[in-house]
């Protein structure tokens, strides 16, 4: 049927032209230099293959000349007068769309490209609705829709970012996509604004249910922050916009050994001139860590073995809201306002056991109970305008960011000190601390974009940011029944940065070659100032950053890339931060003011077949790598040599070569499979305690996702995870194989409004990481395990208007920044 309405489409378009242009000729001489083209897109920027498209004469909307677009979805039409036009397109299933006016006089017109979404339409109780996959792949990114995944239902987008394809959480909850660390995290094109560990306890506290889609850039352009030597994670959050009311309300609950519950609230409204939304959303998460840890060191008075079992129970409550407002001036003007703001509190109880002896017997142990409570509070605040100059495409965005960060962390630490017989000899050390920080940012932000002739743009912007961070670390330690002020682990240390940084961005589309070329500046200014160790580091630098990206279609089956960046990754504000804390009498963390910004070089290839099958491949070498090394420490107090410290270095050298393969597989109507697998290649150099260190391995991370749509508003869903033997970037650990399975159902309800889903997170319990590490005298195996095994059940349910258009994707100026919060 869909053939032959086409087939009868173009026939009465081919008669209804032929009559058209036999009139025309009767009442006067076409220009025969008159020429119209243009393109018919989807909004995922792929094109409509043989969409219907119509010449309208501007005056009274009638028909003019008719044509059908090819599998490119290219048009043209050739031989117009002078006059007044504009063109509209329309494809089976979608809605049709209309040109701006333009203006016919001699000369070829292009038109922008028609951009036709998906119709939804309800015909006799049928919704017929077109379903985006789980997975899409693009031609400068991938795109995983959480909506469509039933093994994210109910959990955290954490967990769904964990599924998605190249993307790994290590055992310290670091990111790395493609085998590379360093990965930026914004949400909604806004960059979170904090460190590591803050971003991976804020996706862990955001409901799965609150998330639209997860943008994964590897290569960006010079448009984007030059931070980040692993590409761009981009969390774009549901948000609605249409004429009317909308919204949608989730809640869900999960049991492992702990007990988990979230829940949310979106709301829209939308009319001529003013959109209005907001959310709220909370998540309790208790979870669990066991970690165990073997350190055999080999010291000068002997052989010294630490076997260390820990525990710790942990418990976060987490509440987020988001509000914001876009004023429509006119179809070319917008301004808005946004506003964020997330509270949490957490807790820790944690007991560690020790016991130390020469690895054949044991002639002391250490009992360490800890108490970890953390009080984290954040506003945002954006004010943003969006100018279309003209009606050629010209275009300004301006944002103005601030945004203050508090965190309160108290911990207690109580040690007992044991014989082999388990006696107490003495209280060991037994501290408090309190450590407030409060981290402000503001950023200037100025984007414009400048179209040329014949397919061809620049784009130019500024941005101006400035950070400045208190943070008051106050350490005491227990002295018979009083409590001393403990100058040796306190400290006070101020932290300000202004980055001035601008890019200039050139694209052009050929036939069938497109070009992007762009540089970037920034010039860095840092004062780092501990006022207990009356300590200053004063440094400037300015940097260069080239980005250049070749596309080539060679035809509808074969599409090329070829892309390099270069790239930075700055430390985070508090591990420049020079003070060191105990984790018990053995084991104690620090900053180091020494710290240098990480660069990378990044060379892609790739190729996609038939819009299904991508393969890239890719090479990055990264200079003074930023990671969390494990070093040889002396107690300042006892010289001894027994201790580690755990802190962030710069490893001198990374080079690290990877193959990405990625398909989309429809096995049968009601079976769709997508599988990634990544095969990489890491080598690391670098120098620990006056030693020589080199580290290199291959690594292979494969993952499946296997959808089958059983009928009835019913679907399930199967995925699958392995990762290799490697070295661990985090630590530089000879990791052992992980891997895990997931399953999970869902079912529509109430008139296809509501839904149900059970899942199953790794379902065989064997999500776990473990490790060594060795030197010349010391070797270390660590075991890590937690609460990943999970039973969660789901309910959602949407409301209002259906007719869901979406808002303004507003990209503010805080990209950098807020990522390196801690």
């Amino acid at each position: 049927m869909k053939a032959i309405s086409k087939l009868l489409t173009l026939s009465m378009l081919l008669v209804s032209s032929s009559f058209l242009a036999q009139a025309q000729h009767s009442n006067g001489t076409i220009n025969e230099k008159g020429k119209i083209n243009g393109i018919v897109t989807r909004t995922d920027s792929k094109p409509v293959e043989f969409a219907t498209v119509t010449l309208l004469s501007a005056k009274d909307s009638s028909l003019v000349k008719g044509a059908i677009a090819d599998v490119t979805g290219k048009y043209e039409f050739e031989g117009i007068k002078e006059g007044k036009y504009l063109v509209a397109a329309v494809n089976m299933g979608m809605k049709k769309n209309f040109s701006a006016q333009f203006t016919v006089n001699g000369s070829a017109v292009k038109v922008p490209a028609l951009v036709l979404s998906e119709d939804s339409r309800n015909l006799k109780e049928v919704n017929v609705t077109g379903k985006r996959p789980f997975i899409e792949q693009k031609a400068d990114k991938m795109v995983v829709n959480v909506e469509n995944s039933i093994v994210a239902a109910g959990g955290t987008a954490m967990e769904v970012l964990q599924q998605s394809p190249g993307v790994q959480v290590d055992k310290d909850d670091n990111i790395s996509m493609r085998g590379k660390n360093g990965v930026i995290i914004m949400i909604d094109g806004k960059p979170t604004n904090m460190s590591a560990q803050d971003v991976a306890q804020l996706l862990k506290n955001m409901p799965s249910s609150n998330v639209d889609q997860i943008e994964l850039i590897a290569n960006p352009s010079a448009k984007y922050d030059a931070a980040g030597n692993a590409g761009i994670i981009n969390i774009k959050l549901k948000k609605n916009s249409n004429f009317g009311t909308n919204g949608s309300v989730n809640v869900g609950g999960g049991q492992g050994k702990l007990p988990k519950l979230n829940g949310g609230l979106n709301l829209n409204h939308r009319n001529k001139n003013i959109n209005v939304y907001g959310s709220y959303n909370y998540n309790y998460n208790r979870n669990f860590e066991q970690l165990d840890i073997l350190r055999d060191n080999q010291e000068s008075k002997g052989r010294m073995v630490f076997d260390q079992k820990s525990y710790m129970d942990k418990t976060s409550h987490y509440h987020g809201g988001k509000a914001g407002l876009d004023y429509f001036i006119n179809k070319n003007h917008t301004i808005g306002v946004m506003l964020n703001l997330g509270k949490s509190t957490w807790e820790g109880l944690n007991e560690s056991n020790t016991w130390i002896g020469n690895g054949e017997n044991i002639d002391s142990s250490l009992l360490t109970k800890g108490i970890n409570t953390s009080n984290w509070n954040r506003q945002s605040y954006n004010i943003n305008y969006k100018g279309k100059l003209d009606s050629t495409g010209k275009e300004i965005n301006i944002d103005l960011d601030y945004s203050r960060n508090n965190e309160d962390q108290n911990n207690r630490l109580f040690s007992s000190f044991r014989d082999a017989s388990g006696q107490v000899h003495f209280r060991g050390d037994t501290t408090r601390s309190l450590q407030p920080s409060t981290i402000n940012i503001k950023t200037i932000k100025i984007d414009y974009t400048h179209p040329l002739k014949k397919e061809a743009k620049i784009e130019a912007g500024i941005k101006l940011s400035f950070v400045d961070s208190d943070n008051d670390s106050r350490f005491d330690t227990l002295k018979g029944p009083n409590w001393e002020y403990d100058v040796n682990r306190s400290n006070h240390f101020l932290y300000k940065e202004n980055v001035n940084a601008a890019y200039l961005n050139y694209s052009k589309q050929f036939k069938k070659l497109g070009i992007q070329a762009g540089l970037r500046a920034e010039q860095t200014h840092v004062t780092g100032n501990s006022l207990t160790l009356k300590q200053i580091n004063d440094t400037t630098y300015l940097n260069f950053f080239p980005s250049v990206f070749l596309s080539y279609n060679a035809n509808k089956n074969h599409q090329w890339g070829i892309s390099y960046s270069r790239r930075l990754n700055r430390p985070s504000y508090d591990d420049l931060n020079p003070f060191e804390f105990y984790i018990d009498r053995y084991t104690k963390a620090g900053g180091n003011p020494n710290l240098r910004p990480q660069y990378s070089s990044n060379f892609d290839l790739t190729h996609t077949f038939r819009s299904f099958l991508t393969t890239a491949i890719g090479y990055s070498h990264t200079k003074d790598m930023l990671s969390r090394i494990l070093e040889a420490g002396v107690d300042p107090k006892t010289g001894d040599t027994t201790i580690v410290v755990y802190r962030y270095m710069n490893v001198a050298t990374r080079d690290n070569v990877n193959l990405n393969i990625s398909a989309p597989v429809p096995i049968t109507k009601w079976w769709n499979s997508f599988t990634t697998i990544s095969v990489y290649y890491n080598a690391f150099e670098t120098v620990v305690n006056g030693e020589q260190i080199k580290r290199a391995s291959g690594g292979f991370f494969g993952q499946t996702q296997q959808t089958f749509t059983l009928g009835k508003g019913i679907t399930s869903e199967l995925s699958f995870y392995y990762n290799s033997t490697q070295i661990s970037q985090e630590g530089l650990f000879r990791m052992n194989p992980m891997y895990a399975f997931n399953g999970g159902i869902s079912k529509q309800i109430l008139k296809k409004k509501g839904t149900i889903r059970f899942n199953v997170n790794d379902i065989f319990n064997t999500n776990r990481f473990s490790g060594t590490y060795n030197t010349t005298n010391r070797a270390l195996v660590l075991a890590n395990r937690w609460d990943s095994r999970q039973f969660r059940a789901s309910f959602s349910y949407r409301f209002g208007n259906s007719n869901v258009k979406e808002a303004r994707n507003r990209k503010t100026g805080l990209e950098d920044e807020l990522n390196r919060v801690k």
